[in-house]
């Protein structure tokens, strides 16, 4: 820890708490929505491989966290250098905000305000983005469910949340992003986070094929509980997805004027929308999930759009979210992908949601950031259609670039899934020593080959 005599006392202003308070609550939030992903998948599996879900879902989600905090954040921060002209911006940010830089180990009071303004609350949106990086590598593990090796897992997730996610972010999210600083706009997350990973799932469901019948199963009180858990946490992160300055008002990311009451009522019109589509559906075709999913096909289908468009303009948007859901769905089973969760609800509604936001928000002010001139001043770009293209362009080459050189590369070398035997007769079994013993089993040298 860096130990500096002066004290900032704007750093540790009552303002400055409030703000550090605000994001605190949306940190708890974004990892909440761990749980509840841990539970939705806690009930599709057979319960031969429910330890295991749930230990590779908590393992993943910090390997992925852990690795963001490397440099995650500084890749991220790149933009606000540029900005601000600073010299070797990227070099300064790594510098800074790299784990052992001297903004991540030195107490917010001591860092000058002129040069780390809110340092407290910057430093407290370091672990907002591990959460986020946790998200994405709990997503990775779902993509693979019972049947992708946890080495693979887990590689995938400390790349997704250490390096690609940071780098979709500064693209994507944010006031002084390449894209952002030119009218893209986005809200949530839909680029960097539900339109990556519904690619990324796409191309391990092609990979690593369907699971084998016996080893899936429906626990609908299990998944029912889980999709109102994201409900909970969906509101308490999505708020933090925005810039909150006392005294002057609510921004989304990219510095669109914006206002937390109207955003908070926008969330549950998405989820009203949502429900009342995915009702429909599942009456239809008597199958509940639709009923748990389509609330989050709704908000997810909203993402985009929650700080620029009015409740009504949510709710409408929402209210097809499920019925893009439930084509993904059948695509899916068409081609026999085994994904019924990730592709469905996140691929198709985050596209659509950031087509509605450029017709939507077309002409409203956006990126720059106050005190910067010139190409970064605040407000000076427009969001457009055109620039939400390019944005579904960018982040699809990306997604799917990485995505098929890492699951190639892993599949040719320590492979993606696990052996037939394992698969059948349960990771718990296997991965587990305490339940591998206690049935003493036998295995074939092949087997154990494939174990190890």
């Amino acid at each position: 820890m860096f130990y500096l005599t002066k004290t900032f006392a704007e750093q540790i202003s009552a303002q400055a708490y409030i703000s550090d308070i605000f994001y605190i609550i949306a940190c708890m939030g974004a990892f909440l929505v761990i749980v509840a992903l841990a539970l939705i998948d806690a009930g599709t599996v057979n319960a031969k491989h429910l330890v295991d879900t749930l230990a590779q879902k908590i393992v993943s989600a910090f390997i992925g966290g852990t690795s963001c905090m490397i440099a995650g954040y500084a890749i991220w921060n790149w933009q606000f250098n540029q900005a601000f002209g600073i010299p070797n911006p990227l070099q300064q940010s790594l510098s800074d905000w790299w784990l052992f830089g001297p903004n991540m180990n030195t107490y917010a009071q001591n860092l000058d305000n002129t040069t780390v303004p809110g340092a407290d609350t910057q430093q407290i949106f370091v672990v907002f983005f591990f959460a986020y990086a946790a998200v994405i590598g709990s997503f990775v593990h779902s993509m693979g469910l019972g049947r992708m090796k946890p080495s693979a897992c887990y590689i995938l997730s400390a790349v997704a949340g250490g390096l690609l996610m940071p780098i979709m972010t500064y693209l994507t999210w944010g006031p002084a992003s390449p894209l952002s600083n030119n009218g893209l706009h986005d809200f949530v997350g839909s680029f960097s986070l539900y339109m990556f990973v519904g690619v990324w799932s796409l191309i391990l469901s092609w990979r690593l094929g369907p699971r084998l019948a016996s080893t899936t199963s429906f626990n609908g009180h299990m998944f029912g509980s889980g999709a109102l858990v994201l409900m909970i946490a969906i509101p308490m992160f999505v708020l933090g997805c925005g810039f909150l300055e006392p005294g002057v008002g609510y921004f989304g990311i990219t510095n669109t004027t914006s206002g937390i009451g109207i955003v908070f009522i926008n969330i549950f019109m998405a989820f009203s929308g949502g429900a009342i589509s995915g009702a429909v559906i599942a009456y239809r075709k008597h199958k509940p999930v639709y009923i748990f999913l389509g609330p989050i096909a709704g908000y997810i289908t909203c993402t985009a759009l929650f700080d620029i468009a009015a409740p009504w303009q949510c709710f409408v948007a929402a209210a097809s979210g499920p019925w893009v859901m439930r084509a993904g769905a059948a695509l899916m089973t068409k081609y026999d992908l085994d994904d019924q969760k990730i592709v469905p609800v996140a691929l198709g509604p985050s596209i659509l949601s950031v087509l509605l936001a450029g017709i939507i928000g077309a002409g409203v002010a956006t990126g720059g950031v106050a005190g910067a001139t010139g190409d970064y001043a605040l407000q000076h770009a427009h969001i457009s259609f055109g620039m939400q293209c390019i944005g579904i362009l960018v982040t699809l080459v990306i997604a799917g670039g990485s995505g098929l050189i890492l699951v190639f590369a892993i599949e040719k070398t320590i492979g993606l899934r696990v052996a037939s035997t394992i698969e059948q007769d349960g990771m718990d079994v296997w991965y587990w020593n305490e339940w591998r013993k206690s049935r003493k089993m036998r295995v074939s040298p092949k087997a154990m080959a494939d174990y190890s």
